[in-house]
């Protein structure tokens, strides 16, 4: 094959291979919005367009439903000749971009699973001439307040926000401080690699750069429920990052609501505390999922229903949960992974007539056989029993804190006693030795406690001194004139050894 051919064959053959990578893009990527005109949607009578589809990026923070989305000009714009009329279920799953949803007046059917786990949400608005939905502070309902459908998993982020003026002023939520950030770099680019790295080394968080940006506009970050990067110090080159977050949320379901829709607070797990209503008869599938943070609920007497997985791996629950006797249904996994010594106080005499989910109490999937749950149980010998309990573990916890108060005070006493010790030994006591040195030699004898070497060198000193005084006495005779001589045997015999002659004698060597 001549070099030409060659050259052309694989010309095609690069151009064939991006075709087909490109279609193959193309074919399995899906659009950000997804619409379908439908007659008599799910039976429901509804002919319109539904919303069944949605894959979001970094620049879909708000959505609008209200009229279907189509692309123009490579931007997604609404045509506002054609109304959406239902949002089907799970069109948003696992989104991470999503902040705000404003549903229109003309949207008649919301399924209960339509927003499933988005991970930004912090607010739903509906509407006010919507006959069907509504919202409460950014919390879903329907309409007639019946049914709760959602509570985003970013509410208290979103109240944070309206709620702050300065750092620490933030109303009904504690803060708790865990991980601090020494950030440095030249200019913000290389300072917004730094924490990014940190944050993504320390606890596999994700620090995008625009949250970076909202972190130097207001002072305060907020990427997940609860959790807050606070700015302490800044200066042009480096800057104090705190990370903070709060288990202290706690909200209130209305009284009047009959449904907890399922999904409905999936993975809340900053909300502490939920209140749930007398009205309450329903609680749907995987209503309080992962709710890590949420302490033991209380199940009103009206509960009929418990779904599936509804409260697995709510793991604060502890002690007792009663289950009020009115319950008919609870499903499979219901409680599964809480609190290993959580006990359950039924109201029902037994079993019978109710119907009771696989391991719908399991501790785990490795355990055998689940604690046996007691029947014919009161309300009050439950909250007795978890009364009690907070109180030993109230009363372990103080005495606990006494004790490590005890053991820090004492080994602060350990501590200063310890100080106080090397200061004598490393400055008083050679301080006071060398006082009293120096007083017995001034007072008594020059030499005392010297080295042989010491005193030689102190004769030796008295030796030259006394060398210059007969100088001078010598020079005085001289000027007077005074010519005698002094006796050369006399002189001898009064002269000093000096440090030689010392020597040559022996000394003290």
């Amino acid at each position: 094959m001549s070099k030409g051919k060659r050259a052309l064959f694989i010309i095609l053959l690069v151009a064939f291979i991006g075709a087909s990578v490109t279609m193959s893009f193309n074919m399995i990527s899906r659009p950000t919005f997804e619409f379908e005109y439908i007659e008599n949607y799910n039976d429901t009578g509804l002919t319109g367009y539904v919303f069944n589809g949605f894959n979001g990026n970094s620049k879909t923070e708000t959505v609008n439903i209200d009229h279907p989305y189509v692309k123009s000009g490579g931007e997604w714009i609404q045509d506002e000749s054609k109304d959406v009329v239902a949002v089907d279920g799970y069109t948003f799953v696992s989104d991470e971009y999503v902040k705000y949803i404003n549903i229109g007046p003309q949207v008649e059917y919301i399924d209960e699973q339509a927003f499933v786990y988005c991970k930004q949400l912090r607010e739903i608005r509906v509407d006010e001439a919507n006959p069907n939905y509504c919202d409460v502070d950014g919390v879903l309902y329907t309409k007639d307040m019946k049914t709760i459908i959602l509570y985003p998993i970013c509410r208290c982020t979103h109240l944070m926000y309206d709620d702050i003026e300065k750092y620490g002023d933030v109303k009904n939520i504690g803060l708790d401080y865990k991980e601090t950030f020494e950030v440095k770099g030249a200019n913000d680019d290389e300072m917004f690699t730094d924490i990014h790295k940190q944050i993504r080394n320390t606890n596999g968080d994700d620090f995008t750069r625009a949250l970076y940006d909202e972190m130097l506009e207001r002072g305060v970050a907020a990427p997940y429920i609860g959790t807050y990067y606070v700015i302490k110090e800044k200066t042009a080159t480096s800057m104090k990052v705190e990370k903070a977050w709060s288990c202290d949320e706690k909200y209130a379901i209305p009284g009047g609501v009959e449904r907890i829709a399922g999904n409905c607070f999936y993975k809340c797990d900053r909300l502490g505390s939920i209140d749930i209503p007398d009205t309450v008869k329903y609680i749907g599938n995987m209503a309080f999922f992962k709710c890590y943070g949420t302490s033991l609920l209380r199940l009103p007497d009206s509960l009929e229903y418990i779904g599936n997985d509804a409260f697995s791996y709510c793991e604060n629950m502890r002690y007792a949960v009663f289950i009020p006797a009115g319950v008919k249904h609870i499903g499979h996994h219901a409680f599964y992974k809480c609190s290993n010594d959580l006990l359950y106080y039924m109201g029902s005499e037994s079993g019978e007539g109710i119907e009771l989910g696989g391991r719908w109490q399991a501790r785990s999937d490795n355990s055998f056989e689940a604690e046996p749950p007691y029947w014919g149980k009161t309300r009050q010998e439950c909250d007795e029993y978890n009364q009690r309990r907070f109180d030993e573990d109230a009363k372990a916890v103080a005495e606990a804190e006494k004790n490590d108060q005890g053991a820090s005070s004492a080994s602060a006493g350990e501590v200063d006693t310890g100080f106080i010790k090397i200061i004598m030994i490393f400055f008083f006591i050679p301080g006071f030795l060398y006082i009293g040195v120096q007083v017995i030699r001034a007072m008594f004898k020059e030499d005392f406690l010297m080295t042989k070497r010491g005193k030689r060198k102190l004769a030796a000193i008295k030796a030259e001194r006394e060398k210059i005084h007969q100088a001078y006495v010598q020079a005085g005779s001289k000027d007077s004139g005074d010519d005698d001589e002094a006796p050369q045997g006399e002189e001898a015999e009064d002269a000093p050894e000096t440090p030689a002659e010392e020597n040559e004698e022996g000394g003290d060597e």
